[in-house]
């Protein structure tokens, strides 16, 4: 009987494969942690309070959904309203990731301190490399999260 389990066993091991995702190299691994590096800094940006040091984190270029000066305003104004937040990632996905740039899907939260600025979503971020430093190019709202 045992020897009848085991054969089982091993015959339906030999057809079931485990894949835990593609191997990872070094660059790869270096380039993610940069990436969320860049997440640090935004998440000490709201830590701070500071409208300066978000915007900072834009490319001057940057037009989609808003322009730098756009991204200014809303950060005085979100701060003046509610002073430093809690800006936390639940997910990160890399959909792209290059030594240049790259395209990230996220999960969210902004917890501001009275709760009625608090809000959170899924968006889609490009992020390019220039200068040394990561920077937001353009971001698209994929849903919000309750």
């Amino acid at each position: 009987m045992r020897r009848a389990l085991l054969l089982i066993l091993l015959g339906l091991g030999a057809c079931v494969r485990l894949d835990f995702g593609r191997k990872v190299g070094d660059d790869e691994l270096r380039l993610r942690r940069e990436v969320e590096g860049y997440y640090v800094d935004v998440a000490a940006a709201f830590a701070a309070g500071s409208p300066d040091a978000l915007t900072r984190l834009f490319d001057p270029s940057i037009t989609k959904p808003m322009n730098e000066e756009k991204i200014h305003a809303w950060a005085r104004e979100f701060f003046g309203k509610h002073g430093p937040a809690r800006f936390k990632i639940e997910k990160l996905e890399f959909d792209r990731l290059g030594y240049e740039s790259a395209v990230v899907t996220m999960t969210y939260r902004v917890e501001t301190k009275d709760g009625k600025g608090s809000f959170g979503g899924v968006e889609r971020d490009e992020l390019a490399r220039k200068r040394g430093r990561w920077l937001m190019t353009a971001w698209e709202k994929v849903s919000d999260v309750p």
